[in-house]
């Protein structure tokens, strides 16, 4: 009886073992740049034209959804982190943002939109990048920005804008912060510098 008793015990035991729920944890986490709304508060000066954004140009490193890092000169990435979107996508849809937010045209597109812009803005990221040396960890991102005027067929101005945000402890939280915080300074400081050089 008690062999009997043990036999239904440990077959119970086997049965609810093999049904326990396993969570599943994706080794991989996306991480997304959201735009600060920073733009929000300030006074534009206003035109009734039209913006398109065009697609935007990147190194081939870039074309790649990795968080990149540059340690003493040699490029690496993340094992388990990824962006959301490619950096040029990101970039692209929080200037797009920030152009909306800003009201400084009557309407801002970008180069998927099959309507008829007054002026372009071309550009070219040239680096969005950690760099960890021994004394320093940062964030570094550069772009460089045409404004172009399609009514007269000419260039209006050409910037190139570089920022670097210091990564406060070592960890993909802070780094993700840096990134964010940058990313948003910089647009900011584009939406600036095409709304005086209407």
């Amino acid at each position: 009886m008690k062999k009997a008793f043990y036999c239904i015990l440990i077959f119970i035991f086997i049965l609810n073992g093999c049904s326990l729920k396993r969570e599943f944890v994706n080794p991989n986490q996306s991480l997304l740049l959201k735009d600060d709304k920073s733009l929000v508060s300030i006074n534009f000066k206003k035109t009734n034209k039209i913006l398109k954004i065009r697609n935007i140009d990147t190194p081939l490193y870039l074309n790649s959804k990795h968080i990149i890092y540059l340690n003493r000169g040699f490029a690496n990435k993340y094992a388990h982190y990824l962006w959301a979107d490619l950096p040029s996508d990101l970039y692209s849809s929080l200037i797009l943002s920030k152009f909306e937010q800003s009201q400084i045209f009557i309407s801002a597109f970008s180069q998927v939109s099959s309507l008829k812009a007054d002026y372009i803005l071309e550009s070219k990221i040239n680096a969005f990048n950690q760099i960890i040396n021994l004394h320093e960890n940062y964030v570094q991102i550069s772009i460089s920005v045409n404004f172009i005027d399609l009514e007269k067929n000419q260039m209006i101005a050409h910037k190139n804008f570089s920022i670097k945000e210091n990564i406060e402890k070592k960890d993909i939280y802070a780094t993700h912060n840096a990134f964010e915080k940058a990313l948003n300074t910089l647009t900011n400081e584009i939406v600036l510098w095409v709304n005086c050089n209407l």
